[in-house]
């Protein structure tokens, strides 16, 4: 079965689509993006991403060419034709192909670049089981409106192969000895049943899988402090987890070469993404 992609309001094989060479997403990643998780063959939080995704065009000055509502029709059509029923979908929107200028193109004579198409993914790890992340903190050196999730993604990147060139899982941005977020996950912190995670802002996303735990948070009467932890409070956590779209929560064992907490999954963490698992499971119904 060919692969398939929603392109520009058409659907058609992913060997078939062409995009502009002067697409401005190309030349100078002037574009935003959202991942979105399949379970069941159904998105899950799939408004919230697309609210979100809403709010990231806004932030650099671009417009959602289609209503929001009749995209996620679009996406729910879309599914069943692509055949993912356990994956994710990738969705991306540039403000599309003009003479290249780093001035904005007139948006009367410029139609911006929507597209999206589904990847199958492997199960995520039970709660608690698995192994947990390996973290390495690496110098924050990126812009600050991390608020819009951005297609400019390098300095992430960089930060994601550093980490992994040595051994460890993820990369962590930690700026004048306060922890932000991951190169590609928000991350939490544990101590005393209290659960401290830094709030959207200038170098944090707002990650709609955080949102969703800190549902999970108030229903197990879990007490959370919203501000950015700092790396002293990292290294002397009961627990330290993460949380990622595609990842749901991983708990994390090192930062760095140093241990965190007994070197497992906490039980704060453990109940959280069991009652993640219980929405996940409710909502693929």
């Amino acid at each position: 079965m060919s692969e398939l992609i929603w392109l520009n309001g058409e659907t058609l094989n992913m060997s078939d689509a062409r995009i502009g060479v002067e697409d401005r997403g190309y030349q100078f990643a002037d574009g935003v993006y959202e991942v979105i998780r399949l379970y069941n063959g159904r998105p899950f939080t799939l408004h919230e991403h697309l609210a979100r995704l809403e709010r990231s065009a806004r932030g650099i000055e671009l417009f959602v060419p289609v209503e929001l509502k009749t995209l996620a029709d679009e996406v729910t059509k879309f599914i069943s034709r692509a055949g993912v029923r356990n994956g994710m979908i990738y969705m991306q929107l540039t403000r599309g192909s003009s003479p290249r200028n780093h001035i904005f193109p007139d948006a009367s004579s410029t139609r911006p670049t929507l597209l999206f198409y589904a990847r199958p993914l492997p199960p995520v790890p039970a709660p608690g089981a698995g192994e947990g992340v390996k973290l390495w903190p690496v110098v924050d050196e990126r812009w600050k409106r991390c608020w819009v999730k951005s297609i400019a993604l390098l300095a992430n990147v960089l930060a994601k192969n550093a980490a992994v060139s040595r051994g460890y899982d993820e990369a962590v941005f930690v700026e004048d000895g306060f922890v932000s977020e991951c190169s590609a996950s928000n991350i939490h912190v544990v101590k005393h049943h209290t659960l401290v995670t830094a709030p959207p802002g200038p170098k944090v996303l707002g990650g709609v899988t955080r949102d969703v735990l800190l549902k999970c948070a108030a229903d197990c009467q879990i007490k959370v402090e919203q501000r950015l932890p700092s790396e002293a409070e990292v290294l002397d956590a009961d627990e330290v987890f993460i949380t990622s779209t595609t990842r749901e929560i991983s708990f994390a064992t090192h930062w760095g070469e140093r241990t965190i907490g007994e070197n497992k999954c906490g039980p704060t963490t453990l109940a959280l993404h069991h009652l993640m698992l219980k929405r996940i499971t409710e909502d693929a119904k």
